[in-house]
């Protein structure tokens, strides 16, 4: 049966609905991967440890305080600052991951050639561990350095804006951060072609190391410093002075800083934490900065060019005129 003019109609004045529907649907659907991020970041053992370890460097905090809770109002303003970062981002989670996964299959049909798991098999999950935690930080030094230069620096400076360093500082990070590491070291350890066993214990130890080495403790490690990451290396990196800047960029074996010549650690850090220039707890502001800054940036650039443009112009014009000068002779 063939429908009237009237159905038509009535189809047609429907269908906005629809995609408004749709539209509103897309926005359900967010949301609703939002909440799974929270609960999966709740409910996530690796994030329970965390938590635990959190709470057992409190505990050891408040011992070596005389069990007396003394904490600034500028430590208390840092870390709600820390949490509401980490809120944030973990409402920009689904879109991070569904860019990383883009990256993934771009990655995928390079066809880089990786390393066969059979290579890896007899091998105890303890030393493959180890090689994923190795494989992963140095890529991590790599990603550290590039994130210290001029254009990325910008991205990184929230991490580096927390003025009272803690443990929760680690979570103190741009979306825009997470989505440069995820990629990189999608590169490094899908080339490396690790069991999934292996990376997944490799990192639940490097979560609990990079909460350890923010604590707010001077502990150095004596002997075994160039082997494993102390919280005093990792204090001198966020030191705000500039002999520090640039330096001890590896998370967990400071011997790459030895190799690669950023190694710092002239004694216990007993100096300011922070950036200078960069706002410390301004949580609108940080989750502003990469795009401020690179505006600025840009701004000045084009002044610059368009500086040397106008000093081009005027050199040809007054050497045009001296030839006319010349020929005038």
């Amino acid at each position: 049966m063939t429908a009237g003019p009237g159905s038509r109609e009535r189809g047609r004045a429907r269908s906005p609905a629809r995609g408004g529907d749709r539209g509103v649907g897309d926005i359900v659907h967010y949301i609703n991967a939002v909440l799974d991020a929270w609960r999966g970041q709740v409910n996530d053992p690796g994030k329970q440890c965390v938590f635990s370890f959190l709470l057992l460097l409190l505990a050891v905090d408040i011992a070596r305080k005389g069990w007396r809770l003394s904490w600034s109002r500028r430590a208390v303003e840092s870390v709600a600052a820390t949490l509401a970062i980490f809120h944030i981002n973990l409402v920009l989670v689904p879109a991070v991951w569904l860019l990383s996964e883009q990256f993934k299959t771009l990655y995928s049909l390079l066809g880089v050639p990786s390393v066969a798991s059979a290579v890896w098999d007899g091998l105890p999950v303890w030393l493959l561990s180890l090689v994923a935690i190795l494989a992963h930080d140095f890529a991590n030094y790599w990603n550290h350095r590039i994130m210290h230069l001029k254009w990325l620096w910008p991205v990184h400076a929230i991490h580096h804006s927390d003025p009272v360093v803690n443990g929760l500082t680690t979570y103190r990070v741009h979306a825009l951060e997470m989505l440069v590491m995820w990629g990189s070291y999608t590169i490094l350890l899908t080339w490396l072609g690790l069991p999934a066993d292996a990376m997944g214990i490799g990192a639940a130890i490097l979560v609990l190391h990079n909460v350890y080495v923010h604590v707010d403790v001077d502990w150095g490690h004596g002997p075994l410093r160039m082997l494993i990451a102390s919280p005093r290396f990792h204090r001198w990196h966020h030191a705000n002075e500039p002999a520090a800047y640039g330096k001890n960029l590896a998370n967990v074996f400071p011997f790459f800083d030895w190799i690669f010549g950023t190694y710092r650690v002239p004694g216990p850090c007993a100096v300011a934490m922070g950036a200078d220039g960069i706002p410390s707890n301004d949580v609108v502001r940080l989750t502003l900065w990469p795009l401020l800054e690179w505006a600025r940036m840009a701004s000045q650039r084009l002044k610059v060019l368009r500086g040397s443009i106008g000093g081009l112009a005027r050199d040809t014009s007054l050497a045009e005129v001296g030839t006319l000068d010349t020929n005038a002779d």
